[in-house]
């Protein structure tokens, strides 16, 4: 009886201490009794709880776990799984950092145009984006609302016609240089024809994508985390609780 009680009371003592500490636990499982310090978007900066007045460490969130500080509140990290449905014909993770009203230039390094699945609202076709751009060399990109980046090859063609035209007039009277850029010119035409309709099909793809996420905010999301946390007894004790939430937004 008096093992149990002993063991009860350390059991209670550790409990009780670890309140007055800053806990990391690692997602290897192992813990550090810490000082919190800083919270960032990428690292924690903490002291260790044994030595206060030591240096200041550092670890990545995404070797983090949990942390539970002595107040009894808990950041749970790298444990969210966040599904969008598009209006029922399939699921994406949404890329972190897309938001409305972005222009392609920004948002497109959040998508790869392999990844690209054709939905039902999709506006912009791809085959059509590179054929276009296959005919006139930027002209997919403009069809897609890029006039930009679209007149941005075709004026590269141009020049690279240009170049040809150059090269061929002077065929006769410098054989050797006229050769030279007409074969430059034409080397330059075709390298810039393959980019724009590459180019083109992409812009279509990444386009669409961006508007599918776009139109997820009219469909919903489901968020499920886990929830750790203590319940403080009225024995003046704390029991730790754990589940699971669930969050749908419309």
């Amino acid at each position: 009886m008096k093992k149990f009680i002993c063991l009860l009371s350390a059991v209670l003592f550790a409990a009780l201490s670890l309140q007055a500490q800053d806990l990391i636990t690692k997602k290897n499982g192992e813990d550090i009794k810490a000082k919190i310090l800083e919270v960032g978007q990428t690292e924690v900066k903490y002291k260790r709880f044994d030595n206060p007045d030591g240096p200041v460490f550092t670890i990545s969130i995404s070797d983090i776990l949990i942390i539970r500080y002595e107040n009894g509140t808990n950041d749970v990290f790298n444990t969210t799984s966040s599904v969008t449905n598009y209006g029922g014909y399939g699921t994406r993770e949404v890329p972190a950092g897309v938001v409305p009203g972005m222009k392609y230039k920004d948002y497109k390094r959040y998508y790869k145009a392999s990844d690209y699945v054709r939905q039902p609202g999709d506006r912009w076709y791809p085959a059509v984006g590179g054929l276009c751009s296959w005919v006139i060399p930027g002209l997919g990109q403009m069809l897609c609302g890029e006039v930009g980046r679209g007149i941005g090859f075709l004026g590269g063609a141009i020049g690279a016609s240009v170049l040809m035209g150059v090269g061929s007039g002077l065929a006769y009277d410098a054989p050797g240089l006229g050769v030279t850029l007409t074969l430059a010119g034409a080397a330059a035409l075709l390298a810039i024809d393959i980019s724009a309709i590459v180019d083109g099909v992409k812009v279509a793809k990444i386009k669409n994508m961006y508007e599918q996420d776009m139109r997820a905010n009219t469909a919903y999301n489901v968020t499920m985390s886990p929830y750790v946390s203590t319940l403080a007894l009225a024995s003046g004790s704390y029991q730790p609780v754990a589940g699971m939430s669930l969050r749908v937004s419309f």
